[in-house]
C-alpha cells in the first residue's frame, strides 16, 4: 500500500505542531497546601515587600527562601524578578521575608510569590497588588 505525500504532509503538519506546544508548554508546580503566604502592604518609596509565609495553624515557617516575580496585568511589560531569600535575611527569623523589589511602574500588578521549603518543595501563590504614589496595597 502506497501512502500519498498530501497524506505525510498533512500528518506532518498535525503533530510538529503538537509535539511543539507539548514540549514549550509552561508547566508549573502546583502550590503546597500546607504554606500560606501573605504580603504585607508597603508604604511609598520603599524598594521592598515583606511575605508573610506560615503554616496552615499559622505558625511562621523560618526554615525557607521566598523569590518574587512581578508582572502588570496587562501585556507588554517585561517581568521584574528578584533573587531568593532567606527568612534571616533581615537579622530575625520570624517567618517575615523582607525582598528586595522594585517596582517599574504605577499600576496593577500581579506578584507570584514562590516559597521552597528546605525539603526542596515549593508552594507558589499569585497575589494582585496595586502600587500607586501612596505606596503598596494589596487587593
Amino acid at each position: 500500500m502506497k501512502r500519498r505525500p498530501a497524506t505525510w504532509i498533512a500528518l506532518l503538519l498535525v503533530v510538529i505542531p503538537a509535539m511543539l506546544v507539548a514540549a514549550c508548554s509552561n508547566t508549573q508546580p502546583a502550590a503546597s497546601s500546607d504554606v500560606r503566604v501573605t504580603l504585607e502592604p508597603v508604604p511609598a518609596g520603599e524598594a521592598y515587600l515583606i511575605a508573610v509565609v506560615a503554616d496552615v495553624d499559622g505558625n511562621p515557617i523560618t526554615d525557607a527562601t521566598v523569590a518574587l516575580e512581578g508582572n502588570m496585568n496587562h501585556a507588554g511589560m517585561v517581568p521584574v524578578l528578584s533573587e531568593p531569600v532567606r527568612d534571616d535575611a533581615d537579622g530575625t527569623a520570624d517567618g517575615r521575608y523582607r525582598v528586595p523589589f522594585e517596582f517599574t511602574m504605577l499600576g496593577d500588578w500581579i506578584m507570584s510569590v514562590t516559597v521552597t521549603k528546605a525539603d526542596g518543595s515549593e508552594a507558589k501563590t499569585d497575589i494582585d497588588l496595586n502600587v500607586a504614589d501612596a505606596g503598596v496595597t494589596v487587593k
